[in-house]
């Protein structure tokens, strides 16, 4: 069996893999699902690992997000739900929309601290600060 080894270490082990821009996983349990979608934040896939059954490293991808997933519920023959096989498209992240976001909690950061500066200037100009 195939596995991705996230940035954070984490192991996913995984059906098929395509050149890290997708993945296929059968879950037997819908939580197991929501668990290793919870997983694959931008950070865990900003750089990991693909290795193949034998432990070979076929990929490294890098700059990395998953947006979307294919779904496909798997029915036991008396009609209860026995699995989900899912496909996770993993798409390269916008490095100019990263910059802009990284930029603007920047500011919004420096902007708090003008602020307070602001105001203890304010205080001080009335008298003092206590």
């Amino acid at each position: 069996m195939d596995k991705i080894i996230l940035k954070n270490e984490n192991i996913i082990e995984i059906e098929e893999s395509s050149n890290g821009e997708s993945f296929r996983k059968i879950f037997s349990d819908p939580q197991e699902y929501l668990t290793t979608l919870a997983m694959l934040t931008p950070e865990n896939l900003s750089a990991y690992q693909v290795q193949n059954s034998e432990g070979l490293t076929c990929a490294n991808p890098v700059n990395k997000e998953c947006l979307t997933q294919n779904v496909t519920a798997l029915w036991s023959t008396d009609g209860i739900l026995a699995g989900l096989d899912v496909t996770f498209n993993i798409t390269d992240v916008d490095m100019l929309a990263k910059a802009v976001k990284e930029l603007q909690a920047g500011q919004q950061t420096q902007d708090f601290a003008i602020t307070d500066l602001g105001e203890t200037v304010a205080k001080l100009a009335e008298g003092g600060v206590q």
